[in-house]
């Protein structure tokens, strides 16, 4: 699984990254899921699940989150109601201002076929006004799934920011990154936590979505499975490459 992946509504995010590209990609690579994960929306996650569906690769809703102290959380839900309703609560606290396409990148939504139905004009690429705490707290609310984002990673990240993973705050999981070196300070923090660690792309165009290297041994695709696979419970479980 890779459950942090984005489209091209990500500003950020290629022009490669639509539905029947990405989802073949991942099909070819061997993924069996993916999480859909744009920066502070969920627009383009109906048409990544309806061509999962067709393809054969599970598509878990998700969004990446960028709170007020400019930490990244993935944030991931069973349903497209539930990430639909975070997304609302999102808007809320974005700043309402509009996206310089020249200096940021395009913002697109699709069709399952990639193709463009609607640009967003809204600025995506900013810190919202929600604290880290209200973030997992909304995410815990709506049954969802926090993950603090590639915290092996200086910027943007829950590791990078404070330099240790707060022990009141009741993340699921935490997310490290394919390429970069261990930091045993991390992965002794997150033992002690009593979870494994995922290891996620954060692809923002084909190029970046790499082979699989995180697995989860769980009895179906949800996020209740998945929470005890983090936590290593009844009989489920994470390996990764490294």
């Amino acid at each position: 699984m890779d459950l942090h992946i984005h489209t091209i509504l990500s500003p950020c995010g290629g022009d490669d990254m639509i539905p029947p590209l990405v989802l073949h990609r991942v099909k070819e690579l061997g993924f069996e899921v993916i999480a859909v994960a744009d920066h502070n929306t969920a627009e383009n996650i109906p048409a990544f699940m309806a061509k999962g569906k067709e393809i054969g690769v599970e598509v878990l809703p998700g969004m990446e989150v960028q709170t007020r102290e400019d930490i990244h959380f993935v944030c991931l839900f069973d349903t497209v109601e539930q990430v639909f309703e975070w997304q609302r609560i999102v808007y809320q606290h974005l700043p309402d201002l509009k996206n310089k396409r020249d200096s940021f990148g395009e913002q697109w939504i699709v069709d399952g076929e990639g193709n463009k139905v609607r640009e967003v004009d809204r600025l995506l690429l900013m810190g919202t006004d929600l604290s880290i705490e209200e973030v997992v707290k909304g995410v815990h609310g709506l049954g969802g799934l926090c993950i603090a984002a590639h915290i092996d990673r200086k910027a943007f990240s829950l590791w990078g920011s404070l330099g240790f993973l707060p022990a009141d705050l009741p993340v699921d999981g935490v997310e490290l990154t394919p390429h970069l070196p261990r930091n045993p300070d991390q992965i002794s923090q997150v033992q002690e936590r009593g979870i494994h660690y995922l290891v996620s792309s954060d692809a923002h165009w084909l190029d970046g979505i790499y082979p699989p290297q995180c697995f989860a041994f769980i009895d179906e695709c949800s996020i209740e499975e998945l929470a005890m696979a983090i936590l290593n419970k009844n009989g489920r479980y994470i390996r990764t490459v490294r």
